[in-house]
């Protein structure tokens, strides 16, 4: 599972400098670097200054919430006022008390009713509202959907801001588009962290459509971005997400930050973030923008239904890094791609940094990139270097590389290494002729039991 070794490694990366040299670049979305790989001046976490400094406080696992604190417990025979001694009984109740700095701490015991973090719920930039398992009793207290209707989410955050949900526990949700988190439109500095999502799932995941996910966050509003998540230590296990992913970002959706968190066999992609779906009017919007995915765990990601489910996944977006995370086990590794087709190339998959990940035992393909169709998206300006590619593609029909339609490609510095018998797949391969794929350079990777893809 998780590596404590590899834990510290990330904090120390990222504490040093709290604010100072780390933050410098990060203040407010208007002095962003317009690219990551051409200028390298801006890599994640993303977010605005004040974010950055509470993400680095998560992870050094502070307390960021001072105000007064309050109790919920499943096993309340009626409603008491909110002290530990006399609990609240529901959480429609609860949030209504709650002011910007309080904490509500969730008692252990199992809660039916969904739960809605509307407009109405807000902290500060110095004072988040916490809720949160009781302390030493993290994932005993569990959001159960026993029996919930389809269209059914744990917990909705529809517009809250400055707010952390920590250490509980999201189960059983079954149906179409089932859930355990939905961030919804205008919501924002939204935390989710050391949390459990299991048992998540679609009935016939193999019908198109059927879609569920753990954590969606789904930016569908021109006028209301979501910004400013950290999705930070949490675990994902027993899902079936249909064609739906296990953590997905899509469309109005920036500065998102997905952290160190475990995805063990989804039925489907594991992390994915996206757009050019048509879920906003305007299509500059339609698309995420700024995305850190790093530290993460991902395996055993296979398809319901027979398609490549990659471990992490960039169907659209721009100024996306990915780095140092470990996929292992799934039917592919690490793809960029576009799989609609953009209004214009202002909008393409663009500007995306693949670092220092580690992709071993894909069946498929190791690292593909582009977009699949020549009538369809295009993906331009990505960077994948200092990644270890281990054991993959290692069948006829598989490859280590896949190169589609695209437009400046750097893949460099990477080690490709096949000790597992003979290697039967191909080490690269380009899925449409060569005009659809431009300015692509292969060139000083280091190949082990392997030719070479350099050229």
């Amino acid at each position: 599972m998780r590596s404590s070794i590899k834990a510290f490694v990330f904090i120390t990366f990222f504490v040093s400098g709290l604010g100072c040299k780390l933050n410098a670049n990060n203040m407010e979305k208007t002095e962003l670097p317009e690219t990551v790989v051409i200028t390298g001046e801006k890599t994640g976490p993303y977010g605005d200054s004040s974010f950055l400094s509470i993400l680095n406080q998560i992870i050094l696992s502070h307390t960021i919430s001072s105000g007064h604190e309050y109790y919920i417990s499943a096993n309340a025979s009626t409603e008491g006022n909110g002290s530990s001694s006399s609990p609240f009984k529901s959480f429609s109740n609860a949030l209504s008390k709650l002011s910007a700095g309080d904490t509500l701490y969730v008692m252990s015991g199992t809660y039916y009713e969904q739960i809605i973090l509307d407009s109405s719920l807000r902290g500060n930039q110095n004072a988040y509202i916490t809720i949160a398992a009781v302390q030493n009793n993290a994932n005993d207290s569990v959001i159960n959907g026993h029996n919930a209707e389809d269209d059914f989410m744990l917990m909705k955050i529809e517009g809250a801001a400055y707010v952390r949900i920590s250490g509980l526990y999201f189960k059983d949700s079954h149906g179409m588009y089932a859930g355990g988190i939905q961030i919804g439109p205008g919501s924002n500095h939204i935390i989710v962290d050391n949390c459990n999502f299991s048992d998540i799932k679609v009935p016939d995941p193999k019908i198109k459509d059927h879609v569920a996910n753990g954590i969606l966050c789904y930016g569908e509003e021109d006028d209301a971005s979501i910004n400013n998540i950290l999705i930070y230590n949490n675990n994902f296990f027993d899902m079936a997400t249909g064609w739906g992913e296990c953590i997905s970002v899509v469309a109005n959706c920036e500065f998102v930050n997905i952290i160190h968190n475990t995805v063990d066999g989804t039925g489907n992609i594991g992390i994915d973030v996206g757009g050019n779906y048509g879920y906003c009017k305007n299509p500059a919007l339609d698309f995420v923008r700024y995305v850190y995915i790093a530290e993460n765990t991902v395996k055993n990601c296979e398809s319901a239904y027979g398609d490549t489910s990659y471990g992490i996944y960039s169907d659209g977006g721009q100024h996306i890094h990915i780095y140092n995370n470990t996929v292992e086990n799934c039917s592919g590794g690490i793809e960029v791609g576009a799989e609609e087709p953009q209004k214009s190339k202002l909008y393409a998959t663009h500007d995306v940094l693949i670092e220092n990940n580690t992709v071993s035992y894909s069946e498929e393909c190791a690292l593909a990139i582009g977009g699949y169709k020549k009538d369809l998206g295009l993906v331009s300006s990505v960077k994948a270097e200092k990644n270890t590619f281990i054991n993959n593609a290692n069948k006829e029909d598989g490859s280590l590389i896949s190169i589609s339609k695209c437009d400046g490609v750097l893949i460099t510095e990477n080690s490709f290494i096949h000790n597992d018998g003979v290697f039967k797949g191909s080490v690269l391969y380009k899925a449409l002729p060569k005009a659809y794929s431009k300015n692509v350079s292969i060139k000083n990777n280091f190949y082990t039991g392997l030719d070479s893809a350099d050229e």
